[in-house]
């Protein structure tokens, strides 16, 4: 199980493993063709992960730079704060690696009812990706915690697979954000 450790992570690997096959195809993570508009439509905005104006998270994750470029950069916008948990209640996201060739996706945002949600990051595909694209995915994926949904375009961060072409939030992430946050 890569870097999964003890008996309820390791269910909690698998249960991400087996959500990510039931929704295949919308965050692939595989190198592919670009995708036309008609396989990668807008979606509808997450339950994200936030907690009133704040998204506390822990990291678990060898992509702590690539986080912190992701954090920085949502966090320009505005309206919702993300920084690191320093509570003793659940934080809102746990950021975690798997490194498994057998599952389909580089990263996953996936919300729990209790506890805190996870962003998966999977290092199989991503310790063959340029610094841009594991930070795009990381983007992406932190992107759903704040209630984002996939956007058509590959020029934006939320497009739904690894073939985008931006690895920071541009225009059509920046709108979708404010629709959700206000201006």
């Amino acid at each position: 199980m890569g870097r999964c450790k003890g008996a309820r992570f390791t269910r909690r690997c698998i249960r991400v493993a087996v959500s990510a096959c039931l929704t295949a195809g919308l965050c692939a993570g595989l190198p592919a063709p670009p995708a036309v508009a008609a396989d990668c439509p807008n979606d509808p905005n997450t339950a994200g992960s936030v907690d009133g104006s704040e998204l506390t998270y822990t990291l678990h994750t060898r992509y702590t730079a690539e986080w912190a470029r992701a954090r920085e950069d949502w966090n320009a916008l505005g309206k919702v704060d993300i920084k690191p948990h320093t509570g003793t209640a659940y934080a809102d996201v746990d950021a975690t690696d798997v490194d498994r060739a057998d599952i389909g996706w580089s990263g996953l945002w996936e919300s729990h009812e209790l506890g805190s949600d996870d962003i998966v990051l999977n290092a199989h595909f991503l310790a063959s990706y340029s610094a841009d694209v594991k930070r795009g995915v990381v983007t992406h994926e932190l992107g759903h915690a704040l209630r984002l949904g996939h956007r058509s375009s590959p020029g934006a961060v939320m497009y739904c697979n690894d073939t985008r072409t931006a690895f920071a939030p541009t225009a059509a992430d920046i709108s979708a954000y404010r629709a959700v946050w206000g201006s």
